[in-house]
């Protein structure tokens, strides 16, 4: 499925710091990626309100972060080579509180040195009853802003960033996404988004994208498109197996090293 932004789409983004909606998934795809995740979900527990790193250990979380109309479509802001450097799985559950405090991901990434983008692909509709992430645009071109890490009961976040400055919320914008679109953010947008006031759940699977020029990765990255990510990164070996359990009791033991390393 080509993917290519056109020059009005390009200037979008750099006017606004996002980019929405951009059709990236078929129906047939999003349920496919949908009953994977749902597999998931039900083998730990029944819930996973956040999910860090999900394509080292599970093929079809790499298949969707190396979807090549993803690809393609970010090479229009970021260039020819491009290089997926991590994924976080987010799913708000019916009228829970959880929420994403107002945040710029260049902050706690160190991204905001090099170029950059997120893509945050639709897996359910997301639109404002269910807690659709919301921006501030423009904000990007205020660069790196100050935050406070707040700890915050119900952030989705870790360490529940917050950015120390005034939001003005008449300006804020609704970010909706039908399932299987993408939206594509600038690290240093100002972003968030409210608790689900819905019945129905909101799952986003979000991508960050560099390029060779990014020099601080401390797990494997994978070059989606192009070259030059061997020179500076330890790469991707292989595609995680298609084994549930064996996934599962990898990642879990990932993150809780992980976690510690934190």
């Amino acid at each position: 499925m080509p993917n290519h932004l056109s020059a009005e789409q390009v200037n979008q983004y750099e006017r606004d710091g996002i980019l929405f909606p951009v059709r990236v998934l078929t129906p047939a795809e999003v349920r496919s990626y949908r009953v994977a995740f749902e597999e998931l979900e039900a083998r730990v527990g029944g819930k996973l309100s956040y999910g860090a790193w999900l394509h080292l250990h599970f093929r079809w979380a790499y298949d969707l972060a190396t979807h090549p109309a993803i690809a393609e479509a970010v090479a229009g802001l970021l260039g020819p080579d491009v290089v997926m450097h991590n994924t976080l799985l987010l799913c708000k559950y019916p009228y829970e509180p959880d929420y994403a405090s107002w945040h710029q991901d260049g902050t706690y990434s160190g991204t905001h040195v090099t170029p950059t983008t997120s893509a945050w692909i639709a897996l359910s509709e997301s639109v404002a009853e269910n807690g659709c992430m919301q921006v501030l645009p423009g904000s990007h071109r205020q660069g790196r802003l100050p935050h406070a890490s707040t700890y915050a009961e119900h952030n989705l976040l870790k360490r529940g960033p917050e950015v120390q400055v005034e939001i003005d919320e008449s300006q804020v914008a609704d970010v909706c996404l039908q399932a299987g679109e993408m939206s594509l953010h600038h690290n240093n947008l100002i972003h968030g988004s409210k608790p689900n006031q819905s019945g129905l759940k909101r799952i986003g699977f979000i991508i960050r994208f560099v390029t060779p020029a990014f020099s601080q990765a401390s797990t494997p990255v994978v070059q989606v498109r192009g070259q030059g990510a061997g020179e500076h990164f330890k790469l991707l070996a292989a595609p995680p197996q298609r084994d549930l359990e064996a996934g599962v009791a990898a990642w879990q033991a990932f993150i809780h090293e992980w976690g510690k390393a934190r």
